[in-house]
Formats: structure tokens, C-alpha cells, sequence
């Protein structure tokens, strides 16, 4: 059903002009990809100068993450960030991809916990971001499914928090998220960790209605890899990437 309901958005759209002032829904306060507080953060920014250099303005609307998905069927927005199929998208509606997080499994170094698959998980108590199980794989799904220790929430501070302070085992999250989040922390939190790599990189990418402003935007997008602001952006906001995204389709 949502994705009947998208096509037809998007069939409604692909035939429409591009507004000059264009609503971009990105998910709330997931720095150092969105900062809410200060309108700024590697995927704002990016979208941003992308929509500048092209002659329009942005107007940003945070909802949950998980609710992201929805704003395009309901009409709200223009174009919704940190989407993939996975999200019940049509693959005609989104960007290439143009940012990527690396999920891990974290726990306290002091806890010593063996974890190497999503099955050891199901032991200990998980604190994971929202429709983390819809992205991170069947084994994940899988291990998960009916796991009473599980939770999946929104705010991610509070994510690193409860793991700093032991009060749950294990936090799901992006592994750049984590570390902003624990630098804005006092001294007491700052607690060695032990990152888990269960997860390959999720790739993402923006769902953009209208297509010729889709196309406009892949351009320019590759157009900020070549003359190096994408990597000046990438160091600006302090991402760590064994291979950054290549922003391909």
C-alpha cells in the first residue's frame, strides 16, 4: 500500500516544477549527520550547498526517525534524507547514495563481552536506534525477533548514555554517532568501549519527488566530490570511513 501510494506521489511529481523554497525532512538530532539545535551537521550541510548551487532554499523538518519514510506519502515534504529501500521507498524516487553509517553493536570494554553475530546479542540487554532491525539484516531481524532485553528508541544521547553508565550491555548505533555523542559527555563517561562489527555499511540516499531536481541533485553531488568539498565536509564533521561513499547509484 505505501508504495502504491508513493508511485503516485512521485508520478504527480516527475511532471511539476521545482519549488524554490524546498521542505527537507531529515531525522531528529543524529550529529554529527544532523544537528538539530544549530540547523547544521555533515548531511544538512551537504544538502544544503547542493540546493544552493542550484538556486533554491532549504527549509528543514525534523520528525523521528522512523518516521521519516511517512512525511513523503502524507505530502510534506520535497525530499527526505538517510532513506534506502529498505525503508518501503521506491528505488524511482531516491538519490544516489551520498552518506553511509556503520553500524556496530558497543559495549564497555570492562564487561569483557564476546559478541561476533547477531545471535550473541541475545543474551544481554540491547538499546537499539530506530528501525534498526528493518536495516540491519535478517541475522539481526532474526536474533532480535521476541528478544524481551530489546528496545529500539529515538533519542540516540540517551542510547550512549544508558551504555556509559551501565545501565544496558549493549548499544546499536552508528559507531560516528557514538563517538560525537561521548565527546559532548563530562569526564565520568568517558569510558573505554568495545565497537562490534556485526553490520556491513548502510548506505543511504535522499528520496527526492520531483525528477528532474533528483537528477539536478546527483550532478551536484558529484560535482562536490570532484572539486573536494564532499571530503572537506566529511573532515569538517569528523566521520570516519575505512572507504568513504562513493555517492554512486
Amino acid at each position: 500500500m505505501i508504495r502504491r501510494l508513493l508511485f503516485c506521489v512521485w508520478f504527480t511529481a516527475s511532471f511539476t516544477v521545482s519549488a524554490k523554497e524546498l521542505t527537507v525532512v531529515a531525522g531528529w538530532d543524529k550529529p554529527p549527520y544532523v544537528i538539530t539545535e544549530t540547523l547544521s551537521g555533515f548531511e544538512l550541510d551537504l544538502v544544503n550547498t547542493i540546493l544552493t548551487r542550484l538556486g533554491h532554499t532549504m527549509t528543514p523538518v525534523f520528525v523521528p526517525f522512523g518516521r521519516s519514510a511517512r512525511q513523503l506519502e502524507n505530502g510534506v515534504a520535497d525530499i527526505v534524507l538517510t532513506l534506502s529501500a529498505d525503508h518501503l521507498v521506491p528505488n524511482a524516487l531516491l538519490s544516489d547514495v551520498y552518506v553511509a553509517y556503520q553500524n556496530s553493536a558497543i559495549s564497555l570494554a570492562s564487561r569483557d563481552l564476546t559478541i561476533e553475530q547477531p545471535d550473541d546479542l541475545f543474551p544481554y540487554t540491547v538499546l537499539a536506534f530506530q528501525t534498526a532491525q528493518d536495516v540491519l539484516g535478517p541475522a539481526y531481524q532474526q536474533a532480535v525477533a521476541g528478544h524481551k532485553g530489546y528496545i529500539e528508541i529515538a533519542a540516540q544521547q540517551r542510547q550512549v548514555k544508558m551504555l556509559l553508565l551501565g545501565s544496558v550491555d549493549v548499544a546499536v548505533m552508528d559507531r560516528n554517532i557514538f563517538n560525537w555523542l561521548r565527546s559532548q559527555l563530562p569526564p565520568r563517561f568517558q569510558k573505554e568501549v568495545i565497537m562490534h562489527d556485526l553490520f556491513e555499511r548502510n548506505e543511504y540516499r535522499a528520496a527526492i519527488l520531483n525528477t528532474e531536481l533528483r537528477q539536478q541533485f546527483n550532478t551536484q553531488l558529484q560535482r562536490m566530490k570532484q572539486d573536494g568539498s564532499y571530503d572537506k565536509l566529511i573532515k569538517k564533521y569528523r566521520l570516519s570511513y575505512s572507504n568513504p561513499p562513493t555517492g554512486e547509484s
